[in-house]
């Protein structure tokens, strides 16, 4: 009976507690699974699986999910339609059939794996004290705490910043190339950045910051771009969709920021557009203002430019 009753108290304060993180995640973070909508256990477990292995074929992707032929046709035809899985046939085999992710999937299926990915780290540290006590009270405290913290994963889950690295590459255009597209067209500079960012940015002094899971995914990007001996700029900021809203921007900025003092430059400036109103709110709260509106810009798509002097 003591056991029983202790089982039925802590499956009470768990639930209780996963409730609230369930709340709060979906009140204050509403885009973190917003972007897979409806994919029931098998549709994720296929993307994550394609996300790990490349394209692969429909009969080891049945034997390695345990589910049916037609079951693995059936996902790939509802994740085609949105554009998340691509197939075709196997060129050493034209008998066989493979599915691969589209960009949107990679992009998408990231995101997603990178927050399951935390989840499990952040149970594995709540879980490490060995005094049950101390669990579920490191569980409610970390609630609390996170709620007036507004910056969920620096806190919790230790997003890193760190430099650039020729691993991270890939990670630089995937996360720009998302939002360019999305809300309008790559352009010719954007694309030589993406190309080879080495001899357009780095090489001039400037630099490449990404936001870094303790997996080791990455889900945020900055880069500053040094203009003369006195004034650099901030520019491609992107954070994974999934991690919006999250303080990894800020984390980014206040990041670049701190760099360009180190370096000894005296102003900061950018460029960005009014309809990317989150980030223009964030550059106005570090400090950035207005810069004169004649100012001339290398994209057809901005409409707004910020200063800070440092």
């Amino acid at each position: 009976m003591q056991q029983s009753g202790l089982h039925k108290a802590l499956n009470d304060r768990l639930k209780r507690s996963y409730q609230q993180y369930c709340e709060q995640m979906d009140d204050r973070y509403p885009r973190v699974m917003k972007t897979l909508p409806n994919l029931d256990a098998n549709w994720v477990r296929l993307g994550m699986l394609l996300l790990q292995r490349g394209p692969t074929t429909i009969m080891v992707l049945s034997e390695r999910l345990a589910i049916s032929h037609p079951a693995v046709l059936q996902i790939a035809k509802r994740l085609k339609a949105e554009d998340r899985v691509a197939d075709f046939r196997d060129r050493r085999d034209k008998r066989k059939r493979m599915l691969a992710l589209t960009s949107k999937g990679r992009y998408d299926f990231t995101g997603f794996i990178a927050h399951q990915q935390l989840q499990d780290a952040w149970l594995d540290k709540l879980l490490a004290p060995t005094g049950l006590s101390n669990v579920l009270k490191a569980w409610d405290n970390q609630l609390v705490d996170t709620g007036s913290s507004g910056n969920l994963f620096g806190r919790l889950f230790g997003i890193e910043i760190v430099p650039f690295q020729s691993d991270y590459r890939s990670d630089f255009e995937r996360l720009n190339r998302h939002w360019i597209e999305h809300y309008f067209e790559v352009e010719l500079k954007d694309q030589a950045q993406f190309d080879d960012p080495q001899s357009t940015i780095l090489d001039a002094g400037g630099e490449i910051l990404f936001a870094i899971t303790q997996t080791g995914i990455v889900v945020g990007t900055c880069a500053l771009i040094v203009h003369d001996q006195t004034q650099v700029e901030l520019a491609k900021m992107a954070v994974q969709e999934h991690f919006q809203g999250m303080g990894v921007g800020r984390l980014l900025v206040d990041a670049i920021i701190a760099r360009a003092r180190v370096l000894g430059f005296e102003e900061i400036i950018l460029e960005s557009n009014t309809v990317l109103a989150p980030a223009i709110a964030l550059y106005r709260a570090v400090g950035f203002e207005p810069r004169p509106t004649q100012t001339t810009s290398d994209y057809a798509r901005c409409n707004v430019a910020m200063q800070m002097s440092l």
